[in-house]
């Protein structure tokens, strides 16, 4: 890798696909999650909130090692961080298939967890890195949406010969088959970080404001996904139209990528963030509010497209403000942290014995508090314009 007149690091094509890929290997698992969650409560005879801890160990590991990537960033060979996470993630999906009690299924899908989240928070900071990468970003989504469509496919496939462990096998096929991309990574520390290691660079208005917008974003959005079995059941949905209606969200979120980068070109502000966090809000708050299936799949389906756009646009978008990967690899670990922390708050406060009516009044409010980081970006930038030219 040489350096560019810009500050960016070029790259060959096969670096910037290493890069490309790892971080998509941790948000697979929150995709199918639904699998992970339905295999924890058949192979261990566990209720749900049981199995909850086994998922939420997962999640949180992969929030926890992304911000950990993030802050010391300017001591870790890419390479090396990659490939230890790709051994513990592996180790942890192997781990799950032959766990006998949930102890030992807590164990093994936080390892996996941890390992997803070195690789995510890896790829993300060296794609903000290089040259072209922070295009690259956008297509991190589209590449999670057509794995996430593959999984839904094969998943129920396997099961009659694998048996309920077979997410896990497919979990563990796929980060095996990601093993031979480590050896693409940059082997070398990333060097843009050595000039902004004090603790004001990295804790700095704007990147602070985007991981509480990724952070706010996902606590709202995964909330109302965390229910979508029993809110479709609500409308009239059976089972097999649910999982219909899974496979047909992701199709949309498959042009994501093309749209995120057509709009960057052309903007390169926040603006597209502002708008797509008040339409999230808009979405959440007719979640449950039609009795209609017609119009709760419009719902779900618009509500799945602006989650992802907005995840991939804060993505290109940090790489574009902070070309040293910090931004960028902590936002995806706020992504992961919203989807503990959102459940956890719906689950304490809001009573849903009555119907599903004060979900879409939380995924409202989340959305909407993203208005006041946008608004911190936009003061920082004007701000920081005004000591350049005063």
């Amino acid at each position: 890798m040489n350096d560019n007149n810009d500050g960016l690091i070029s790259s060959g094509c096969m670096q910037k696909i290493a890069a490309l890929i790892l971080p998509c290997l941790a948000s697979l698992p929150i995709m199918v999650m639904p699998f992970i969650f339905g295999a924890v409560i058949n192979i261990l005879g566990v209720d749900s909130s049981s199995a909850t801890f086994a998922t939420s160990a997962e999640i949180s590991m992969i929030a926890l090692a992304s911000l950990l990537v993030s802050l010391g960033l300017r001591f870790l060979s890419p390479r090396t961080t990659a490939l230890i996470g790709l051994v513990v993630a592996s180790l942890g999906h192997f781990i799950s298939i032959s766990s006998n009690s949930l102890e030992l299924m807590f164990l093994a899908r936080g390892l996996a967890g941890f390992g997803e989240g070195l690789c995510m928070g890896i790829g993300f900071a060296t794609l903000a890195q290089i040259v072209g990468g922070t295009k690259l970003l956008a297509y991190s989504s589209g590449i999670v949406a057509a794995l996430s469509l593959c999984s839904f496919q094969l998943v129920p496939i396997l099961q009659p010969t694998l048996g309920q462990a077979a997410v896990f096998w497919f979990m563990l096929a796929v980060t095996s088959l990601c093993i031979p991309l480590v050896f693409w990574m940059p082997k070398n520390k990333l060097r843009q970080v050595q000039a902004t290691n004090s603790l004001r660079a990295i804790f700095n208005a704007r990147s602070l404001s985007l991981f509480f917008i990724a952070f706010l974003a996902s606590a709202g959005s995964n909330t109302l996904w965390l229910y979508f079995e029993q809110a479709g059941g609500s409308v009239g949905l059976d089972l097999k139209s649910i999982g219909q209606l899974g496979s047909v969200i992701l199709i949309p979120t498959l042009l994501v990528p093309f749209v995120v980068n057509f709009i960057f070109d052309r903007t390169k502000s926040i603006l597209p963030i502002f708008i797509a966090c008040v339409l999230s809000g808009v979405s959440a708050f007719y979640y449950a509010k039609f009795g209609s299936a017609l119009l709760f799949s419009i719902v779900v389906i618009s509500m799945a497209f602006l989650y992802v756009f907005l995840l991939a646009y804060i993505r290109v978008f940090s790489a574009h403000v902070d070309h040293t990967g910090r931004t960028t690899a902590a936002v995806g670990g706020a992504d992961s942290l919203g989807m503990v922390i959102g459940p956890l708050i719906a689950a304490l406060t809001l009573n849903l014995d009555g119907g599903f009516s004060p979900l879409s009044t939380l995924g409202l409010f989340m959305n909407l508090l993203c208005i006041i980081p946008c608004v911190f970006i936009v003061f920082a930038r004007s701000t920081k314009a005004e000591r350049s030219f005063g």
